[in-house]
């Protein structure tokens, strides 16, 4: 996990003379913060967007560098997605112990119904634009989950 290092290169570094090379290392004075996820592993913090809060996957803002380049050094600016099982079956051969789409999301009605009202309650509480519901409502009708 990259830490933000602190380094020292001299006192008339913030000048641009730079004093001791290679600098020395102070420590590292920011630390690893992390927010609370919920059971699927999505963020809890912050405006929870439809694919968020009707979820698909499971999304982070990070990433782990393949192995042997990075090892499990963590790769800040990339996130990723790792998707849901389709099914019941599929979730339990893979032994994720997050629930399949099926599991989640009865039919295909469910699912646009419920990502409809969440872009609905985003936009009375002013977060999202009409347009952007439409999009979001849209996609959800074009997704083929449930049946």
């Amino acid at each position: 996990m990259h830490t933000g290092d602190l380094f020292d290169y001299g006192p008339q570094a913030g000048k641009g003379i730079l004093t001791i090379l290679p600098p020395r290392l102070i420590g590292t004075p920011y630390p690893a913060l992390v927010p609370k996820a919920d059971l699927d592993g999505n963020d809890i913090a912050g405006i929870r967007l439809p694919e968020v809060a009707v979820p698909l996957a499971t999304y982070t803002g990070w990433n782990l560098r393949a192995v042997p380049t990075g090892g499990d050094d963590g790769c800040d600016s990339f996130g990723q997605q790792v998707d849901f099982a389709r099914s019941k079956a599929e979730r339990i051969t893979d032994a994720d112990p997050r629930l399949s789409l099926e599991e989640r999301y009865p039919s295909h009605v469910d699912y646009v119904n419920r990502v409809t009202a969440v872009a609905t309650g985003l936009a009375d509480d002013r977060l999202l634009l009409d347009e952007d519901v439409h999009a979001y409502v849209n996609k959800a009708q074009n997704t083929p989950i449930g049946k």
